[in-house]
């Protein structure tokens, strides 16, 4: 940090000719970056700003116009001050030129004793030096502590906490969304750090932010939207990947050391990130791996099986059941955000599994499908699968791309091995869960039968005619006219051809229905009173519904 006027004029040097402000006197904490000595009246091209201006007063003998233009041109050149030293050319100073400085906000000091200027330069300079050997040698002790936090695989509380020791002050790590992922107290309150950190955040968020960067005003301090001091803050990831900020909750002026140790740690958080990234996508990598092996019975024996799966995290269960989850895919889905949104269906499984106190071998099977063996704490399989799929429901609610989720399972077993295949079944039952009147839930093969197996024949164009010659006629009756028989159709087998149950279902009055149910059997060509009938009918209304 560079010497304020204010200090210079408390060196040996100057103090010696006992300095008096003449104007100014509220703007003695201005930084000086040089000293320069000269009586000429014009330093326009001398001076780059925060000089310090020694002079005998020559350019300000005639205290008159001359004298105020000097002053008005040293005001403009953005000097910390001006230093006069009587006796050579002016005894001292008109009173209304110590007016001026104070209209220009230029410290103006005159001394009572004669010094040496070269000394003057040499102390400042001496002490400006200093300050710049400080700054370096704070960069290169910075510049080593992140390196070894790096090195050592620092977590983000070690990271962040760590900036907060160097910069002895609080520091939050807080999301896009103003959420607190990691902090550093320090000596101050987590309640009172943390009470209404959003709010807060925001408030004193720089009205010269750029949303892009997030990246506040530097120098002299910013001010908030609500006329508060801005909180130093630097942002985290790289370009349009920026997923958080780093912030200093503090009303101080922003200095170089701070911006420079902030933006050190972010630079390691965004690494750290990276490398867990990286970890987690080589550690997916083996579990898939893993999966494979255990399905195409490359392994056999459940020793090898449980060493490689505990060598990946896998805590032992009671008990292992296999679990699918699948997401319906959209028609024209590119393949980065399928991928993306199979990672996120990836990793609610994965949190979710450990959120019941299980834990899970788990990996893409393919596009929208995620399959996995839950090793099951004490409480058994199913209340296990049940919490699990609870919890995976509120980590999937709202999420683009897994709207209408299923997952389908299969009976648990002692072993990986034989939990493993029953991944088939579970797959097959999760496919047909999407096709079920309720997704958003666990199905198992009790609960799909029929439906099951139209699911696994859909495809088969023996089964698209059928569904077609049974209700390809009303399904063109209404798309022609307009009106919706194939809803009412439905309602009615499901409620197992009961007039009585259907007119409590569609709220219809009974000569409204009768009608209904003769032009259905106009329209189908049968009669809706068989119950073959109206097997045949429900089954290609599951056809329709699988495709």
């Amino acid at each position: 940090m560079q010497p304020t006027v204010r200090e210079v004029l408390q060196l040996s040097a100057l103090a010696a000719g006992r300095p008096r402000v003449v104007g100014g006197r509220d703007h003695l904490d201005r930084p000086v970056r040089w000293v320069h000595i000269s009586d000429l009246p014009d330093l326009t091209d001398l001076l780059e700003g925060g000089e310090l201006v020694l002079t005998t007063g020559l350019p300000l003998v005639d205290g008159g116009p001359r004298a105020e233009a000097y002053l008005s041109m040293l005001a403009a050149q953005d000097v910390a001050g001006v230093v006069v030293e009587p006796g050579t050319h002016i005894e001292d100073l008109p009173a209304h030129l110590g007016a001026l400085a104070d209209s220009l906000s230029l410290p103006v000091v005159t001394l009572t004793g004669r010094i040496r200027f070269v000394e003057v330069t040499q102390q400042v300079h001496r002490l400006i030096v200093a300050e710049q050997y400080e700054e370096v040698e704070f960069a290169r002790t910075t510049h080593e502590v992140f390196t070894s936090l790096n090195l050592a695989g620092a977590s983000t509380t070690d990271i962040v906490t760590r900036a907060a020791q160097t910069l002895g002050a609080p520091l939050v790590l807080e999301d896009l969304s103003r959420h607190v992922l990691a902090f550093c107290a320090l000596d101050t309150s987590t309640t009172a750090l943390l009470h209404r950190w959003a709010e807060r955040s925001r408030l004193h968020d720089a009205a010269t932010d750029n949303p892009a960067t997030g990246r506040a005003a530097t120098g002299r301090a910013a001010t908030g939207r609500a006329g508060t001091l801005a909180w130093p803050a630097v942002p985290v990831g790289v370009g349009s990947e920026r997923w958080g900020r780093l912030v200093l909750p503090a009303q101080t002026r922003e200095t170089s050391r701070v911006r420079m140790v902030l933006e050190r740690a972010a630079q390691s958080l965004q690494l750290h990130r990276m490398i867990q990234q990286e970890r987690e996508a080589l550690v997916v990598q083996a579990l898939g791996g893993l999966l494979d092996d255990l399905l195409s019975g490359r392994v056999t024996e459940e020793a090898e099986a449980m060493a490689r799966a505990t060598a990946l995290g896998l805590t032992p269960g009671s008990r292992y059941a296999p679990l699918s989850v699948r997401i319906p895919q959209h028609p024209g889905t590119d393949a980065l955000a399928q991928g993306e949104s199979d990672r996120r269906l990836l990793t609610a499984v994965r949190q979710a599994a450990t959120a019941v106190g299980g834990s899970a071998i788990a990996a893409i099977r393919r596009e929208g499908a995620v399959s996995a063996v839950i090793a099951c704490p004490p409480k058994g399989a199913d209340p296990t699968l049940e919490a699990l799929c609870r919890g995976l429901a509120e980590r999937l609610a709202g999420r683009g791309g897994t709207q209408g989720w299923a997952a389908g399972t299969a009976p648990s077993a002692t072993g990986l091995i034989g939990a493993a295949h029953g991944l088939t079944e579970a797959e097959h039952v999760a496919d047909v869960g999407l096709t079920m009147p309720e997704p958003h839930r666990l199905y198992r093969s009790t609960d799909v039968r029929l439906r099951g197996l139209v699911a696994l024949l859909r495809d088969d164009h023996r089964l698209q005619a059928f569904a077609e010659t049974e209700l390809g006629r009303l399904l063109d009756h209404d798309a022609r006219t307009g009106e919706n028989l194939l809803a009412f159709l439905r309602a009615h087998l499901e409620c197992a051809g009961s007039k009585t149950g259907t007119a409590r279902r569609t709220g219809l009055s009974r000569p409204t229905l009768y009608s209904r149910l003769r032009t259905l059997e106009r329209i189908l060509g049968v009669s809706l009173e068989s119950a073959e009938s109206r097997t045949s009918l429900h089954t290609a209304l599951m056809v329709i519904d699988a495709r």
